[in-house]
């Protein structure tokens, strides 16, 4: 009986959001019973420890006999497989954990796998059907007051305002994450607090208000030190750096990019995507050939990986890198490679990178071949209706206005005519005639007579050209 009501307790404190109590609780005792073990499972998936958590969870399947014991290990199963991006186990798992807690008519379990079935439908780009799970999940606790109930209608809003924000309903994703942020704050104060406060912080940066996503991401990455969640903090410490670098601050980026690099070393896609930031940083600070290096490594680092996130985003950094050399042909295969990658997966995040990945091909493409860059401008088109993000919306309209340029000036002093978008005979004779010139006049240090040689017309034309073009 003093055992029953022991793991009653400590249940409580992990549906309450209690897990650095019964972090303390298990540091002193425990036991080999069925559902102390999934118990501390939860615990140990909670601080990151994901090894512990599988082998608890593989330990005690064999002696349970329980049906609550199988509901609570199936929940946390598909959860862990969730996280751990087994797909096909997390389905099944969350799904035999509702229809258990269904079984059991406990609202509360039925609850908790609705809002981790809607989970695994937004990752997979269901938005229609995860919405009507979380509806589910939040209807199933409706009316109800306790620490556990307030915990977990903070997680479903944080849900909620994550899948409003996908949909482009920006106004109600605010106050979905405002109420999680406050519930969460009053009740649990750890790593799911820190989950409101990025996703508000990302709607900040998706609105292009940077400097208001500062403070957010800062107090998401104090929790989550304080908690020492190690790989969250590091994915924080990244968003505050790529937010610091559309504010210009680099010095302050950096620091932050090695951080999470550190906090991430020996896990590839992790220590890949810091390397990305860095090169893009060192690149803005013309330190090309260091940012190269760091690009190039993030892409073999990626590729050891299963992470797309990381794959496109490091293929985004060293095309970046390829433009600013102006290898404009490489710069398409490798952007064309994270565009395709993005492609193939799901969800708004793939989305979101695919964006970006296709916008920086467009624009490598207007040096190489501008008919394929239309191309990708329509793709890039067509997803900008689907993702609100100001800095990309900027990103398009820039690259865009390049295709509307009938002539152009290349960095590298070359002269380019649009075949696709032909300017007027006399501007392209006018720009033609001053391009030429200049050009001869600045390589025989403005001696007419060698100009006129070099181009093969009179002294007398050089001179009437350059009164002309007011030389």
């Amino acid at each position: 009986m003093e055992r029953r009501a022991s793991q009653e307790s400590l249940v409580e404190l992990i549906d309450s959001g209690q897990f650095l109590a019964a972090e303390e609780i298990f540091s002193e005792r425990r036991t080999n019973e069925p559902m102390e073990m999934v118990i501390r499972a939860e615990v140990a998936m909670y601080f990151d420890r994901l090894e512990d958590a599988t082998a608890l969870l593989e330990e005690v399947a064999p002696r349970i006999a329980d049906i609550n014991v199988a509901a609570r290990f199936s929940l946390t199963k598909g959860r862990l497989a969730l996280w751990q991006g087994d797909d096909a186990q997390a389905q099944t798992q969350l799904q035999s954990a509702y229809h258990f807690y269904l079984f059991l008519n406990d609202s509360f379990g039925i609850s908790r796998a609705s809002l981790n079935l809607a989970r695994f439908a937004r990752r997979h780009g269901e938005f229609e059907d995860a919405a009507t799970r979380l509806e589910a999940a939040h209807g199933g606790i409706k009316g109800r007051t306790s620490k556990r109930t307030e915990y977990l209608r903070g997680i479903i809003l944080t849900e909620q305002g994550a899948v409003a924000a996908d949909r482009g309903e920006i106004e109600s994703a605010t106050e979905l994450y405002s109420e999680a942020m406050r519930l969460l704050k009053n009740s649990e104060r750890g790593r799911f607090y820190a989950r409101a406060l990025v996703g508000m912080a990302d709607l900040k940066c998706a609105q292009g208000d940077f400097q208001n996503s500062l403070e957010i991401y800062k107090e998401a990455d104090t929790v989550l030190e304080r908690y020492d969640l190690r790989r969250d903090l590091a994915q924080g410490q990244l968003k505050l750096a790529r937010a610091l670098i559309r504010l210009k601050r680099f010095e302050r980026a950096e620091k932050l990019a090695e951080e999470s690099r550190e906090l991430r070393r020996g896990d590839p896609a992790g220590e890949s995507e810091a390397l990305s930031t860095l090169a893009l940083i060192l690149l803005e600070r013309d330190e090309s050939e260091v940012s190269s290096q760091h690009a190039q490594a993030a892409v073999e680092l990626s590729d050891q990986s299963s992470s797309t996130g990381a794959r496109v985003r490091s293929r985004i950094a060293l095309g970046h890198v390829k433009l600013a050399a102006s290898e404009f042909k490489e710069a398409t295969e490798i952007l064309r490679e994270g565009a395709e990658l993005a492609r193939r997966s799901v969800g708004s995040f793939a989305r979101r990178i695919e964006l970006e990945a296709t916008i920086y091909l467009a624009e490598a493409f207007h040096s190489v071949d501008t008919r394929a860059g239309r191309t990708e401008l329509v793709r890039a088109s067509e997803l900008l209706n689907q993702i609100d993000d100001a800095f990309l919306t900027e990103e398009f309209n820039r690259v865009s206005a390049k295709y509307e340029e009938q002539i152009v000036f290349t960095d590298d002093n070359r002269l380019v005519f649009d075949g696709n978008q032909l300017p007027r005979w006399q501007d392209a004779k006018r720009t033609l005639e001053g391009f030429l010139l200049r050009n001869a006049l600045r390589q025989t240090n403005n001696s007419l007579t060698r100009a006129a040689r070099k181009l093969g017309v009179s002294k007398v034309h050089v001179h009437n050209l350059k009164k002309k073009h007011g030389l």
